[in-house]
């Protein structure tokens, strides 16, 4: 009777985190909870033991291989995954509870359900394993390996129809383990976020996890230089949704789709332009599961070319808005031209030689001073179409 009136003592009290918005946007559900188990010496503080599981026989294999490219240059590895450890992932624990009184970190005790590894599971360090040996074998310097790594991730097919159910908050999608984002080979910004933090810390890297919680998105830090850090946290934002992406720049992203949107290449002034997208920029992020190891230093040439594209684009912005009207102008001059190149003619032609003449010194001021318009227009319309170019050019080589 006693232990009875325990275990429903425990039940009043047993209290479950709906984890809400985030990066998923979803109410999650509970599924087992916490068994009883007495303290030694005494039952008057009785706690919250978990559930143990027992990591499975390796059954059911498929060999999975991933392709992808990285500076232009193809990779592939595989890797050997087992259903009956997906499945040991796909049930595990994905809400948060806790007993009595909520923890004052419980969100970083949340996150840490996802990127903790179970020591028995080979798999990420397989995976790092074989890109640090891809690496030595392209010979890839340090940061080059991390980008390797990223790309790796990034390349892995993101989930449109899973996002879809998330935008709508659905209270069926629920975040997936790095294991099951590798046997699907497919997941979303979560599920990357995750892998690409426990790939990197494999490799020795210090990572962390941004969380933009009204945009429900989340992302990977990877540490670098302090001064060189987003948000000057000591770690660099990195993107998984897409390819291309580089460590160290925070994107828009689609308010469609919530994957990261890439600068697209500009067309020549005045050409058809009519490509637009509808985006949101990322707010206010929190950071969790910070952990310290090898720094990366590559955000530092990127620095350099994210802010000569940034001045390209000020640049291309300024004269686009200073051509616009010259153009119209121009426009309207050559008209005038036009119509009295026309009415001259008709002169011309009717023989009414003393109006002609009377014209004649009119006419060619008007097409002196059009000529000198349209010079200058030129001139700097060349100017607009170089820079283009060159901002073409880099961020070409910017997400490749």
């Amino acid at each position: 009777m006693n232990l009875l009136k325990s275990f429903l003592k425990f039940l009043g009290l047993l209290v479950v985190v709906a984890f809400l918005g985030w990066y998923i946007g979803f109410l999650s559900q509970v599924k087992e909870i916490g068994q009883l188990k007495k303290t030694p010496g005494g039952s008057q503080s009785d706690e919250i033991s978990a559930p143990i599981r027992k990591f499975p026989e390796l059954q059911d294999p498929r060999e999975v291989d991933f392709k992808w490219s990285y500076l232009k240059r193809p990779y592939e590895l595989k890797l050997t995954l087992y259903k009956s450890v997906y499945d040991f992932y796909r049930s595990g624990p994905k809400e948060y509870t806790y007993y009595q009184n909520l923890p004052a970190n419980w969100e970083e005790e949340y996150y840490g359900m996802f990127v903790q590894q179970n020591p028995i599971d080979k798999t990420i360090p397989d995976l790092a394993a074989q890109i640090k040996n891809l690496a030595a074998k392209n010979r890839l310097t340090e940061d080059q390996t991390v980008e390797l790594a990223v790309s790796f991730v990034q390349s892995i097919t993101y989930d449109n129809e899973r996002a879809r159910k998330i935008e709508q908050n659905s209270q069926n999608e629920k975040p997936n383990y790095p294991y099951e984002l590798l046997y699907l080979q497919k997941g979303v910004c979560s599920d990357k976020s995750f892998l690409s933090a426990v790939l990197l810390r494999e490799i020795g890297y210090g990572t962390a996890l941004f969380e933009y919680k009204d945009e429900k998105h989340i992302a990977v830090g990877i540490q670098c230089p302090i001064d060189k850090s987003t948000y000057n946290s000591g770690f660099c934002y990195t993107e998984t949704t897409q390819q291309g992406h580089k460590v160290g720049i925070v994107p828009n992203v689609s308010v469609d789709t919530n994957t990261a949107i890439a600068r697209r290449e500009l067309g020549a002034f005045d050409s058809a332009d009519t490509q637009s997208e509808n985006i949101k920029k990322l707010g206010q992020a929190k950071i969790y599961q910070e952990k310290t190891g090898k720094i990366y230093n590559g955000i530092i040439e990127t620095l350099k070319t994210e802010a000569r594209i940034g001045t390209l684009e000020k640049e291309i912005a300024s004269l686009k808005q200073e051509l616009t009207p010259t153009k119209s102008q121009l426009d309207s001059e050559s008209k005038d031209v036009d119509d009295m190149a026309a009415k001259m003619d008709q002169l011309r032609k009717s023989k009414d030689y003393t109006t002609y003449n009377s014209l004649v010194s009119k006419y060619n001021s008007q097409v002196t001073q059009y000529k000198k318009n349209a010079g200058a227009y030129n001139r700097k319309v060349n100017v607009y179409n170089q820079k283009v170019a060159e901002y073409n050019k880099l961020i070409k080589q910017f997400y490749e």
